[in-house]
């Protein structure tokens, strides 16, 4: 999906506010090393954050698996609601792509979404697995990535919306269907799976759950 990185003036202000840091996305670095050295460090973020949570891990431990000090993480992200941010938005960046690629040769809207589901579970599990653990935590308004999250699933809704909206023009749903509410079960649904999925792996295919449920909505 498209990313959920707000744009706008006020919304960076509600961001500022929340971490009490400006997390608004840093240059890049211009060195080849630098740039390994970023990945690294959100490579290593993701697996332990999903694993761990985002409290229980600290900047420190993450430059030590890396092979650097702390003081040297700081130079990529100087604290760790920075690194926070940038392991979801390189998630969302990923699944940007993911999405362009996976519906590109989808005979229908809704196939064309279900393809985009799949390609992020299978392309990008750890990180799906990572935003379940993160998304729980964040309920929590004073947690570093609450603020992300409501503005992520907004877009999400927004962006759903919209494609549904568009397959129901083309005939792919009942005329009768309230498409805004289809577009809040469908990210409520999707998310809920993954969780139920990370319990355990091998108990159902998400996509194909969610393909039955859009079965049962054709006209």
């Amino acid at each position: 999906m498209a990313s959920a990185r707000p744009p706008t003036k006020e919304a960076d202000q509600r961001l500022t506010s929340l971490f009490a840091v400006d997390v608004r996305p840093l240059a890049l670095p211009k060195t080849p090393k630098g740039q390994r050295r970023r990945a690294e460090l959100l490579e290593a973020a993701a697996r332990a954050f999903a694993v761990q949570g985002y409290r229980k891990v600290s900047l420190a431990s993450l430059a030590a698996e890396v092979g650097i000090t702390e003081q040297g993480a700081m130079h990529y992200f100087p604290t760790k609601e920075h690194l926070l941010v940038g392991v979801l938005d390189a998630y969302d960046l990923a699944d940007e792509e993911g999405y362009r690629q996976a519906t590109g040769s989808a005979e229908t809207l809704i196939g064309g979404l279900l393809a985009a589901m799949r390609h992020r579970l299978e392309h990008h599990g750890q990180t799906a697995t990572l935003i379940s653990v993160l998304m729980a935590e964040s309920v929590d308004p004073t947690h570093a990535a609450h603020t992300w999250f409501v503005e992520r699933n907004r877009k999400m809704r927004g962006n759903v919306t919209q494609i549904l909206t568009a397959a129901q023009s083309r005939g792919e749903l009942r005329a009768d269907i309230d498409i805004p509410t289809l577009a809040i079960q469908q990210v409520a649904l999707f998310d809920g799976l993954v969780v139920q999925r990370t319990l355990d792996p091998d108990a159902f295919d998400v996509v194909e759950v969610l393909e039955r449920f859009y079965v049962s909505l054709r006209p």
